[in-house]
């Protein structure tokens, strides 16, 4: 080590802060010198020199925490001495430490309010839960911990777009390993992020930029990432889909799933590939899903034989209803009421695609109905419409015909009074005929 190279380094990086627990500097107070950065920068070694080069993007340097805030030593001492044991130098954590290791600082709620009044607060406990740390206490080092989705050197806030945990990355992130070739031998599905990308989920997330639609953890978690079983997956729905959720939670289908094995939502929606729900999907015939579970004659079969007609029909009525009322607003007609009806309706429409979670016959059928009144009451709003403006089209041309039956009459008198009338002879007045 060269103390003048050194130092005059440390002058410039000086900003670098070592943040050690119960080591060096009291912490939130910077360290006149760090030697980490300097030292590490002029290696010859690319593994120890490849941290230095980033680490001013790190969100810990961002936040005034230097190298030995988690390596511990003396980031004063510009000698090899800096990484003394005695001066609390940890080194570099082992596969299976890592995460314990993170949680030193990141499960520590004091600690981390001193940076954010709201943080997420790591827990060990949660994590001990997950697939992932199972098979990190098995041995396993081909799974997922804390540095191989946060990254390292530099490791980036999670609302920083480059960030591989940023709501948009996370699929990509997740598909690092959940792949063909890296699950290669293991009994796990690999093909979840060419479905997820092609669903209505991926497509908002990836193609539309929004961020509020699910990714991987939305339904797997993050630190406890788990499969959702056959009992808690219509609850994971349920965080977005709210209302479904808690009508499908209240319905006997969703013990009859589970008693047949069938996972709620993903039995008619499926999982990592969900596609829009269409209203063709409402229907024992293909590509409908009804029939997936009602044989013939049973008492679902019949009970969808008077849901699915009537909810096609409530949409033809809607249909039509529309129909009316653009052709009687197209010729200038006032439709106001009969637009008013047309919403109501359409609102009866949304609520019953989200009432056929229920599955209950009665309350499908009394949102189906009242939605059907609505639309009839639109559509002769329509119909009245149209009735008032053939009216007064067939009023007009009868008023048209007589006031030209009247200009002919009057025509007339005028031509009988002109001709009745003698020309003046010269000299004199008209003699009147005999």
């Amino acid at each position: 080590m060269k103390p003048a190279r050194a130092l005059a380094g440390a002058a410039v990086l000086g900003a670098w802060v070592a943040l050690a627990l119960g080591v060096g500097p009291v912490r939130g107070q910077a360290p006149a010198t760090d030697s980490c950065l300097e030292c590490h920068s002029q290696l010859d070694e690319e593994r120890l020199v490849k941290p230095t080069r980033n680490f001013a993007a790190d969100v810990h340097a961002q936040h005034r925490l230097g190298c030995a805030g988690c390596h511990g030593g003396d980031p004063k001492d510009m000698d090899v001495t800096a990484m003394d044991p005695g001066k609390g130098f940890r080194g570099v954590p082992g596969y299976e430490q890592i995460a314990e290791f993170c949680a030193r600082c990141h499960a520590d709620a004091e600690l981390m309010k001193r940076y954010n009044p709201q943080p997420y607060i790591f827990s060990m406990a949660e994590f001990r839960t997950s697939v992932h740390c199972k098979k990190i206490a098995e041995g396993d080092k081909k799974v997922a911990t804390c540095t191989n989705c946060h990254g390292v050197h530099p490791i980036l806030s999670r609302k920083d777009p480059k960030s591989p945990v940023y709501k948009a990355n996370v699929p990509s992130t997740c598909a690092r390993c959940h792949n063909a070739d890296y699950m290669k031998g293991r009994k796990v599905r690999t093909d979840q992020y060419a479905l997820y990308r092609r669903s209505v989920h991926g497509k908002a997330l990836l193609e539309k930029g929004d961020v509020s639609a699910p990714a991987c953890n939305s339904c797997h978690g993050n630190h406890g990432a788990v499969p959702p079983n056959t009992q808690n997956i219509s609850l994971v729905c349920g965080n977005c889909h709210g209302r479904e959720g808690e009508l499908f939670a209240a319905s006997r289908v969703r013990d009859a799933l589970e008693l047949a094995g069938k996972r709620g939502c993903v039995t008619c929606h499926g999982n990592h590939d969900v596609q829009v729900p269409t209203d063709e999907m409402v229907s024992t015939r293909p590509p409908g899903l009804c029939g997936q579970c009602h044989w013939p004659n049973s008492p679902g079969d019949k009970a969808t034989a008077l849901i699915v007609p009537g909810f096609h029909g409530l949409k033809s009525g809607i249909a039509e209803a529309e129909s009316l009322l653009r052709l009687a607003e197209e010729k200038g007609m006032e439709t106001a009421s009969g637009r008013e009806l047309l919403k109501q309706a359409s609102d009866q429409l949304v609520s019953v695609r989200a009432v056929l979670h229920s599955f209950d016959r009665v309350q499908i059928m009394t949102v189906l109905n009242e939605g059907a009144g609505l639309a009839s009451q639109a559509a002769r709003q329509g119909r009245a419409a149209l009735l008032d403006w053939r009216n007064r089209r067939i009023g007009m041309a009868l008023s048209l015909v007589v006031i030209l039956a009247l200009m002919g009459l009057l025509i007339a008198r005028i031509r009988r009074m002109e001709r009745g009338a003698a020309p003046a002879p010269e000299g004199g007045a008209p003699q009147a005929r005999g």
